[in-house]
This record gives C-alpha cells, structure tokens and sequence, in this order.
C-alpha cells in the first residue's frame, strides 16, 4: 500500500514537473524550429542576391568581350572567358537559338526559348532564375543580359553552381543548430531549478488543499517569499482559517436543524420552484409512507401526492402569495393539512417552497362521528318525545275521556317512555366506560355458568322465535380475568343481537376456547349466526354510535344503535379485542378476545386504562342493539 502510494506520488510529480518545463520547452523547440529555417533562408537569399549581382556585372563583362558571332567560333570565345571567370556563359538569339555555349557545342543545344530567365531578359533587360540543369546535372543560378548593337540584339547569359551557396547555408545551419541546442540545454537546466523550487511550493499548497477538502484540520500556512505564490499561499491560510470556522458553524446549524425536525410531529418538506422535493423530516416520510431506503431527492411531489391541490397550491404561492392552505388527500385515505409558504432570497425572489403537513385524518373523522351523533341522538330523541308529546296532547282532548282509547294511548306513550329510558341508560353506561368513571371488578371469572345465564334469559324468546342455539367449549379452557357483570352485558348484546338479525329456523352458535398461537394469553367467545349478514362497507362503522345498517328495521325491534359501541368500550376496558367478521346473506361471527386469569386472581379496576384493538373482516355484521 505504502508502494503504490509512493509511486502514485511520483509520477504526480513527474506530471507537475512536466507542466512546469513544458511552456519553456515548447518555447525553446519553438524557435529552434522556427529561427533556423529563417535564418538559412534569409542567409541563402542573401548570398544569391550576392552572387546574382556578381554575376550580372560578368555578365556585361563577357558581351563586351565576346564576338557578335556564332557556332564553334563563339562557342570557343565562351569557353576560355567562362574558364576564365569560373562560369558557364551562353550565348542567345532573341527566338532562341543557342549561338555559343562554354560546356558543350551550342549545336547539340535545343532552343531556349521558353526559359524565364531568357523571356524577362528580352522584356526587362535582365533575368534571374534559379533551377536544375539537366545539362550540367546540378542546381544552377542563371542571370541573363539583354545585348544591343544597333538593330542586333542578344542574350548574354551566365551560370554559376549553387553548390557553394549550400555548402555555405548548411555549415551556417549546423552552428545555429548547435548554437539553439545550447541554448535549450542551458535554458531547462535553468527551468528544471526553478521548477523544482515552484514544485515545492505548489506541492505544499496541494497537500494543503487535500487535507482542507478532506475536512482535516489543515497545517498552518505561511508565504515562503513575497512573490505572487507567496501571496497566494497567505490567502489560502487565511481562508483556510475561515473555512473552518464556517464549516464548524454550519454544522453546528445543521445538527441543530435536523435536531427540530426530527423533533416535530409535523411533516417538513422544502420543495424547488418546479416542485422537486430537496429536504423531508422523517414525519413527513411517515406521512407519506416511504419506505427508509427510498431516496426523496429529486423526486416531484406531485409523485408522492397525487391530488390536483398540491399543483394549485404551487402555483397560487408562484403568484406571490404570502401564504396558502390546503387538505390534501393521500392515496391511502389520510388527510394532510397544508401550511405552505415561498423561501425568498436577498433578493426578495422566490427560490422554493416550504410545506408544513399536519395529519387530520383522525380529527377529520372525529369531526364526522361528531357530527353523526349529534343528527343521530337527536332523531332517536325526537322520535320517542314526538310521539310522547303527540299522544299527550291528544289524551288531554275528547278522545282522552275514552278510557280504552285512553289506556292505548298510554300505554304506546309508555312504550316509548322506556324507549327513551334505555336510550339515555346507554348513553350515559357509554359515556362512563369511555371516561372510565366505571369500576370493574375484575376477578376469575368461568364462561360457562356466563352463557348459561345469558340463554336463560333469551330462552322464550329463541323458542318463539324459533332459533336453535349451540355452544360449545372446550375442555381446557380456562377462566378469564373479567368483571362478570359487565361480561355477561356483552353476551346479552351480542346474543341480542343475533337474535334480532337471524330469521325464524335460523341458528346461532357460541363457542368458547384458547385463542390460538397468536394470542397464547387469551380466551376467545364467538357468537356466531345465520342472519342475514351486512356489506362489507359497512363494515368499519358497526361499533359507531347510533350506526344501523337496516335503520327502519332496527328501530323497530327497539334497538338504540349503541349495543357494539357499549361492547367496544367493555372490552377495551378488559384490555381485550373486538373482531367481527360477516359474508353478506349467510351469517355473522362477533369474536371477542378476554385475558385468562391466572389462580387466585380478583382486583377491581378502573375502566378505561388500556388500549383496545378492533379488526373487521370481509363480510357482514349486526349493528347495534
């Protein structure tokens, strides 16, 4: 580990290295390439001006010297003046013709016409050109001089090998190469020193910055020299100073941050303009139910909450108000209630959204219950008192001096009298069950004798009604830790019940037994019927107040619509569970789940000091009596 970091750490430098000697060396190889190629130019065309004009002056020299003739005669002329001057010298006519060559027999020579040198000496006088000789089979400089004697005109033209004029560029060239590649090596020796100072420095401001990057406290950082590295190395101490103080800030402000919502009960979600979510509080995750792995960042709300409200509540705080309010309702069922407000910047621009969600899911429904057992009590109120006041007010009339018609009267007032006495009975036997303004006195109670006593008391009834009644109980069933009477006040409703909603040549069975597996420590009681049962929507409602699924029908057998909410709070109250199940149209199972008493168990408690569990399933079940 410690060797690949050491080497890691070298061919880092090796690269910063190359970065600093990279600028100077590509400068140096810059004009290397560059000044050399120049400066033989410039030294070849120097010298060929040099010679070109030497050689126009030999040229004028030589048609001074050289007879108007030609053929062998002239050719002879040139050869001895061009061995004399070191040249090659040609004689033309103006169409072209070859009149005297100094190398060769101007007769074996082809026109020479169409040579440049020639054409601008005819038009200027004089012509220059530098090309490869076929003749001589070297690179030649030809100069050419226009010659006049009267009507006669020539061309005088001297050549000269530019072997020389290389020789001379290419030796110039070797030591201005020499010279450069000195230059370069003196110049990186001199790089690579500095470099390796600079080199230092940066790799102290790198460290410096990796461990403040890291989050590590970084070394103290002072400038090494006044130039602009040292004044930059005093400003990264310095920031680096403030840097941690902020960062120690922020996240004290951010512990402190998460600490409140963590701590709220209410959900915080801070969304962006365009409705992505950037931070959520755990409550808010609760509300919506996300699972923990699931990433919110950069999810839209709109995902999470599909109601049309939350785009009308972005879109009303888009406009610039101050302040919107919604009830936003989940997939789910539950209620939210929406507080939400614009984040602004310095600039008094909005850059987001903070949404503050409250769950009035069970206030919402409590609301409902509210307001249902307010139009529900007084119906049953009215009812029995409409009908009191009714045959009150006729009795006091003519027909009350009939006595039959009288004691009818009075009697259906009678009737509905101790409707209302049952009514108000079991309203204020509910409302001290839910105050727990009802001591129980719980003891070890067996179930056997219970039911027996509950049947004997409906026995006429279920014989007139021709109801068949079973029970069963096992063998080890054990008491259970009740208050008898309030326990036999369950089975009275229970059975009451049953009866009521179970037509003639139906039958209900009660069973008795251990609650199984998943409740070791209780004893269920299932009263269970034939009748004819209840949709499964109505289902989650039956332990209401005042809630009826066949209302005119119940109130005909004189049931208040409070027996299951009675049997809740009883239950509740024994720190058991309610369970009802129902198949519409073949019966209905009310199971209830009671804490087995252990030997020599009798206390009295108040009611109302634990939890209670209520499950429905598919199905039907009675309401209440």
């Amino acid at each position: 580990m410690v060797s690949a970091t050491s080497s890691t750490r070298t061919r880092w430098n090796r690269r910063l290295a190359l970065q600093f000697l990279a600028p100077t060396l590509v400068a140096l190889l810059g004009a290397l390439l560059t000044a050399v190629p120049y400066f033989a130019l410039t030294v070849e065309r120097h010298q060929v001006e040099t010679l070109a004009e030497r050689l126009f002056a030999e040229a004028r020299l030589a048609g001074e010297a050289l007879p108007w003739s030609s053929g062998e005669a002239l050719d002879a002329a040139c050869a001895r003046l061009g061995a004399d001057l070191g040249t090659r010298i040609t004689v033309i006519a103006p169409d072209g013709r070859v009149l005297g060559e100094s190398t060769r027999p101007s007769s074996e020579l082809e026109n020479h016409a169409n040579r440049p040198e020639i054409h601008d000496a005819l038009e200027t006088g004089t012509g220059q050109w530098k090309r490869w000789s076929t003749t001589v089979r070297s690179r030649m400089l030809y100069t050419a001089w226009r010659q006049t004697r009267g009507d006669d005109v020539r061309i005088v033209r001297v050549a000269l090998p530019l072997t020389a004029v290389a020789a001379n560029v290419a030796h110039l060239r070797r030591l201005l190469v020499a010279g450069m590649l000195a230059a370069v090596g003196f110049g990186l020796a001199a790089a690579l020193v500095l470099s390796r100072r600079m080199l230092r420095r940066v790799r102290r401001l790198v460290g410096f910055a990796r461990r403040l990057a890291a989050g590590e406290p970084p070394p103290y950082l002072v400038a090494e020299r006044g130039d602009d590295l040292g004044v930059l190395e005093a400003q990264l101490g310095v920031m680096a100073r403030n840097v941690s103080a902020t960062i120690a800030e922020l996240r004290v402000e951010h512990e402190r941050l998460q600490s409140i919502l963590r701590s709220m009960v209410e959900g915080v979600v801070v969304t962006d303009l365009g409705g992505g979510i950037v931070l959520m509080n755990e409550r808010a995750r609760d509300l919506f139910e996300l699972p923990r792995s699931l990433e919110s960042g950069g999810r839209r709300l709109i995902e999470l909450v599909r109601d049309p409200q939350v785009a009308e509540l972005t879109r009303e705080l888009a406009s610039g108000a101050p302040l919107a309010t919604r009830d936003l309702t989940l997939a789910a069922g539950r209620t939210l209630h929406v507080n939400a407000a614009p984040l602004r910047g310095t600039d008094g621009r909005p850059f987001g959204f903070v949404l503050v969600l409250h769950d009035v899911t069970e206030l919402r429904r409590l609301e409902v219950v509210r307001r249902d057992f307010v139009a529900n009590v007084s119906h049953e109120l009215r009812t029995p008192l409409t009908a009191i006041k009714g045959y009150a007010e006729t009795l006091l009339g003519p027909p009350g001096d009939d006595r039959p018609t009288a004691r009818r009267f009075l009697s259906v007032i009678d009737r509905h009298a101790e409707r209302l006495g049952r009514l108000i009975d079991d309203l204020l036997a509910l409302s001290d069950l839910e105050l727990g303004r009802t001591p129980l006195r719980v003891a070890a109670v067996e179930l056997v004798p219970v039911i027996d006593d509950v049947l004997a008391i409906f026995a006429e009834r279920m014989k007139l009604a021709e109801i068949t009644v079973t029970t069963r109980v096992e063998s080890a069933t054990p008491p259970v830790l009740a208050d008898a009477d309030r326990l036999q006040q369950v089975l009275i409703n229970l059975v009451d019940n049953a009866m009521k909603y179970t037509p003639a040549g139906g039958r209900i069975s009660i069973s008795v037994g251990p609650a199984g597996a998943d409740h070791p420590n209780m004893v269920q009681v299932a009263v269970e019927d034939t009748g004819t049962g209840i949709p499964a929507e109505d289902l989650p409602r039956l332990t209401e107040r005042f809630f009826r699924v066949e209302k005119a029908r119940s109130r005909a057998l004189g049931g208040t619509g409070l027996g299951l909410a009675i049997v809740k709070h009883i239950v509740q109250a024994h720190d058991g569970a309610l369970a009802i199940d129902s198949i519409l149209g073949r019966g209905t199972t009310v199971r209830v789940l009671l804490p087995r008493a252990a030997a020599g168990v009798a206390a009295d408690v108040a009611a109302g000091s634990s939890p209670f569990a209520l499950s429905i399933a598919t199905g039907s079940a009675k309401s209440g009596t």
